[in-house]
Order: structure tokens, then sequence, then C-alpha cells
């Protein structure tokens, strides 16, 4: 029996995308703001930035003083935030890297204080990632996920965000989960994961 693997999931679709000058909105001052009050985000931690594409949340959290990885499955992504953000080398760096492939990250991350998965949560095989998460990060650590949700999304947009039950399925294994809105609708909402 074989597994499909759905486009969305697979370096090529997104290499083709970023070539082709694909980008999406960055973190509004308000999500960035919500983002280091909901997890305490501050100079001299390290982040591991997953699915960073083109580099804006990773920039930005280096510009706070913290230790930045960025880390996306797609070259093209990868070569992009390198060219948008000189920056690379001080408290910023990018690395080609699928969170879920079987060999492990080289070097290990670990130990991170903060995880953060803005809008790529839906491509990550969930099970393995959220395993490597809890090895990477500090006793104190905190997992953050920016999605949309699927069930708010117009009619027509396929393959967008996690689904209700799936966002609350994220709280499996952790002690404490905290869901707060960043867009007023509800539409687009913030993930805490502790302990």
């Amino acid at each position: 029996m074989s597994t499909a693997v759905h486009e969305t999931r697979t370096a090529g679709y997104w290499n083709g995308l970023y070539d082709a000058g694909y980008t999406v909105e960055p973190p509004t001052a308000e999500e960035r703001q919500m983002l280091r009050v909901c997890t305490g985000a501050r100079s001299g931690m390290r982040a591991l930035d997953i699915g960073c594409g083109r580099g804006q949340l990773s920039a930005h959290m280096a510009d706070w003083g913290m230790d930045v990885t960025g880390t996306d499955f797609s070259l093209s992504a990868i070569t992009a935030a390198r060219e948008m953000h000189p920056q690379v080398g001080e408290l910023l760096d990018f690395h080609l890297y699928d969170v879920t492939a079987d060999r492990p990250l080289v070097p290990n991350p670990g130990p991170v204080d903060i995880v953060v998965c803005r809008l790529s949560m839906e491509f990550v095989d969930s099970p393995r990632f959220m395993n490597r998460v809890r090895r990477w990060l500090t006793p104190n650590g905190v997992l953050h996920i920016t999605t949309t949700v699927a069930e708010a999304m117009p009619q027509g947009v396929a393959h967008r965000g996690l689904s209700r039950a799936r966002i609350a399925g994220l709280r499996s294994g952790w002690a404490h989960m905290t869901v707060y809105p960043i867009a007023q609708d509800g539409s687009l909402i913030g993930v805490v994961l502790r302990g």
C-alpha cells in the first residue's frame, strides 16, 4: 500500500512557488507584540523558526536580541531569506532542513527557548515534529504556532490552515495550551504550548 504525499508537503512544490516570487504577509506589529508577550521572548534567548520562508519573523526576533535559526525545506526560500537579511551570521542564520525527515538536524538545534511555526504547521508531520520539538526545547521552553483556522477561511481556499479539531489536538502531551486571536475575526490565531 502506498501513501500519497500532498504536493504542498514537497520541497519541489515550494521551490517553484518561491522561484516565482511567492511570499506571505509579514507579521504585523501587533502579531509580533502578542508573540513576545505570550511566549516571554527576550534578548539572549535562542529561537528556532520552522518553515521560515523568506525569514521575516526570524529577522524580527534577531532584532529583539535573540539568537535565531530559521529553517525551511525549500532551498529557494532559504536562498531568498539569506539575500533579504544580510545580518546572517550575527544573531541570525538560515538552514535548509525538513523537520519531519528521517535524518536528524545536524547540528542539533537544541536546547532552544522558543520554537515558532508561523503558517507552516499544516504542512508538517505533526507527531514526529512534536516529538522533536520536545527534545529541542529547554525545560521552560515554548512552542508557538501561528495558523489560520481552516473553517474560517473563505470558500474555495484549499489547503490552508488547521481545522479546529486539529488545533484542539495540539494540546496532547503538553502541560499548558493557550490560544489567542490575532485577526479580529478569529481566522488567524496564536497557539502557545508549554511543558
